[in-house]
């Protein structure tokens, strides 16, 4: 059984998550979550920016980012994607965020 994380909890619970050692651990996790979960979620691994660990997440929520080498602030590959996160950040926390493009990428920002 895999440990559950001191410091990261899940957004939608707010439970500790599962953490994996590895990439190819946390892939085979969600792998047999999607084949016993009946198709309700599906689930796929990322590393987390925190604790550096491996945890599942629903695909949906899924938006990859990476620090952006000119300004540091997250990064989202396209536009789509960061509009994703703006997205779930106003259903998740009632914040209304706007994005913008910056260098190779898209950046969220509250103004409007």
């Amino acid at each position: 059984m895999n440990p559950k994380s001191k410091t990261c909890v899940g957004k939608a619970t707010g439970r500790p998550l599962t953490e994996f050692r590895s990439g190819p651990e946390a892939r085979q996790a969600a792998e047999y979550e999607n084949a016993i979960g009946g198709g309700d979620v599906a689930f796929v691994p990322y590393e987390c920016g925190t604790c550096g660990k491996w945890h599942l997440s629903p695909a949906g929520r899924q938006t990859p980012s990476a620090p952006c080498v000119y300004c540091g602030k997250d990064l989202y590959a396209t536009r789509d994607a960061a509009q994703r996160r703006a997205d779930i950040s106003r259903r998740e926390r009632g914040v209304k965020l706007s994005v913008y493009p910056c260098g190779d990428g898209w950046h969220l920002t509250k103004r409007a």
